[in-house]
């Protein structure tokens, strides 16, 4: 009851929409090399996140993990089946701008840092291994809101401030740099009175990276794909 309390004085106290929410997520990463499909990992997600708007600020932050089905092949092309398990952090903080009456049009300009790990675990074919990925980027943002209704449509274009990174945790593996690729999110809202809810797709694309040395050998990252579906569950204060 104390907390409850503690919670509704600190968030009356906000003069600025404050949101909370909760949202499984399926999501698809898959790799490329010439065209042909190296291995595919499927499989639901659970993310939290909290976001604000005061004046012409929006910010956020949300934190996602889970564990996909791994369905690829080792170095000799034999098929291989695990789990892979996904943790990660998402950061968002920049300029919004809202015109209109009933019919309102915002803009966005937000910067958009992403870190997370992808754990591959080990079989008996094939030993595990992780790898830490970051990247950046400037989304620029439209939204259509309804304000009667409380509905809204949204698109988002991601432009990369540069390649990605991608660190594997194999003893003395270079630093590999996928390169830019096209990065971009959809989706639909409804917001009544404190609670809302959104479907959102997002689609983000790395380029292959180039190759670096690796004792005799050439490392690179494959051309990769990540596709999310979400569902956000909001709650305003």
């Amino acid at each position: 009851m104390k907390r409850l309390i503690l919670l509704t004085l600190l968030t009356s106290s906000l003069s600025f929409p404050l949101e909370l929410y909760v949202a499984p997520k399926f999501m698809k990463w898959e790799e490329y090399e010439s065209g042909q499909r190296l291995l595919r990992e499927r499989g639901f997600l659970l993310s939290g996140g909290v976001r604000f708007t005061r004046g012409m600020f929006k910010g956020g932050v949300e934190v996602y993990g889970g564990t996909l089905v791994y369905d690829g092949q080792t170095q000799a092309g034999e098929p291989v089946k695990t789990d892979t398990e996904y943790r990660g952090v998402s950061l968002w903080a920049g300029l919004r701008r809202e015109t209109g009456g009933t019919m309102r049009l915002a803009g966005e300009l937000l910067y958009h840092p992403e870190l997370w790990v992808r754990d591959i675990k080990s079989t008996e074919k094939a030993i595990g291994y992780s790898e830490t990925w970051f990247f950046d980027t400037l989304d620029v943002g439209l939204e259509l809101i309804h304000s009667q209704l409380g509905a809204y449509v949204m698109g988002k274009y991601r432009l990369f401030l540069r390649d990605a990174y991608m660190q594997a945790s194999i003893e003395g593996i270079p630093q590999l740099r996928p390169k830019k690729g096209p990065a971009y999110e959809l989706g639909i809202g409804l917001r009544r009175g404190s609670f809302g809810t959104e479907l959102t797709y997002s689609y983000v694309k790395f380029r292959r990276s180039q190759p670096k040395p690796y004792g005799s050998l050439l490392v690179l990252q494959p051309e990769s794909v990540r596709e999310t579906l979400s569902w956000r569950i909001l709650l305003s204060f």
